[in-house]
């Protein structure tokens, strides 16, 4: 399986005209293309400035040409959640009639949107991706990848790795997260340092053990689990 990241501004998307209107985002967590009828139906999360942008953008979405059908689930302030169904856009279509298929959400920001897209064979995706570069609708190629058990494995492990870290990350204090962050951008982790416990001292305006003390507290709680799920993936590796 080839796998392709693409960046692609659609002429004919309902999604990419009202990010690029208005200042709302939407992500596409549940999506299926029906080729009997040409028409993707889509299941949008939407997330705008303020409710005023939200609506707006619905709007957009809802009256577009391309729109065949548009019902909104839910909305709360500045997000909502809807179901919609569109006919086939011309980067779609392009994909589909060279055996491509959508691995991965939409994520649609600024009328700009993230694709996840996959093929079977190599010269399927440049030939889909030579009709790309010629057509009117702006793609750009992120990346490129070759899909194997292997690197399937390896995608999932990173995965948990980086779940487990971010899940850690929400329990940080807010003071262990200035602290880190202060820390970074300072240069107290680079080598060689660039900033001391007595330079992070004085600019977050507290004593050298509090720093210090802070700093242990916040890497305990992202190293520990890391190291523990590391150390888990490796074990399997070994298998």
């Amino acid at each position: 399986m080839i796998s392709l990241a693409l960046t692609v501004r659609q002429c004919d998307c309902p999604l990419s005209a009202a990010s690029d209107a208005y200042d709302v985002a939407f992500v596409t967590p549940h999506w299926r293309y029906h080729r009997e009828r040409s028409t993707l139906e889509l299941r949008v999360l939407a997330d705008a400035a303020d409710r005023a942008a939200l609506e707006q953008g619905l709007d957009v979405v809802r009256n577009h040409e391309e729109t065949t059908r548009f019902e909104l689930l839910a909305k709360r302030g500045g997000t909502g959640r809807a179901r919609l169904a569109m006919g086939t856009t011309d980067v779609m279509g392009t994909v589909v009639d060279h055996g491509g298929y959508l691995t991965g959400p939409f994520e649609n920001v600024d009328g700009s949107e993230r694709w996840q897209i996959g093929f079977d064979d190599e010269a399927a995706a440049d030939a889909a991706l030579e009709t790309l570069e010629t057509a009117d609708d702006e793609c750009e190629l992120r990346s490129r990848r070759v899909i194997d058990p292997a690197t399937v494995l390896e995608d999932v492990r990173a995965e948990a790795v980086g779940s487990t870290v971010l899940e850690r990350a929400r329990g940080l204090t807010p003071t262990e997260r200035e602290t880190l962050r202060r820390a970074v951008e300072d240069g107290y982790y680079d080598v060689p340092r660039s900033a001391t416990l007595g330079d992070l001292a004085d600019a977050l305006d507290v004593s050298d053990p509090a720093v210090s003390k802070t700093l242990r507290r916040a890497e305990r709680k992202l190293l520990v689990p890391t190291v523990s799920a590391v150390e888990s993936a490796r074990r399997r590796d070994r298998r």
